[in-house]
């Protein structure tokens, strides 16, 4: 845990993506309301890993799913990132300029960026181990 000022950051260990990945919770009370703010790990493997069939890492595999497991279990009402686009830094910063905090919170967001780094992750393992593409829909 980290405390700057009044607020406390608790970061969680979410390898995968790195080793070392991390990702920090806090919760940020604005005008007497409280908010989980979250700032996932990228939760995304990087150009070049090896997830299932000859890993690059002993316990890659296992790493990714507990990674993903967690951030499922988060409910945020904000998430940031370390790449702007993933959470539409632009969009909500302009749609902040007359909702105030309110264009920050996307929980929503936060499942969908989840389940498509999951769904990633998944595609890539069933790549490597060969296994048949699903038809597409």
């Amino acid at each position: 845990m980290i405390r700057m000022g009044s607020v406390l950051f608790t970061a969680w260990h979410t390898p995968g993506h790195t080793r070392g990945a991390t990702t920090w919770i806090m919760n940020l009370v604005l005008d007497g309301r409280s908010y989980v703010v979250v700032f996932p790990d990228d939760a995304g493997f990087n150009p070049g890993y090896r997830i299932a069939k000859n890993p690059s890492y002993p316990g890659i595999e296992d790493d990714f799913r507990k990674t993903h497991h967690m951030l499922e279990m988060l409910k945020p009402d904000i998430w940031l990132a370390q790449h702007n686009e993933y959470y539409d830094f632009e969009g909500k910063r302009k749609r902040a300029e007359t909702e105030g905090v309110k264009a920050w919170i996307d929980p929503e967001g936060y499942r969908r960026f989840v389940a498509g780094k999951k769904r990633v992750f998944e595609d890539e393992v069933d790549e490597e181990l060969g296994a048949p593409k699903a038809p597409a829909k």
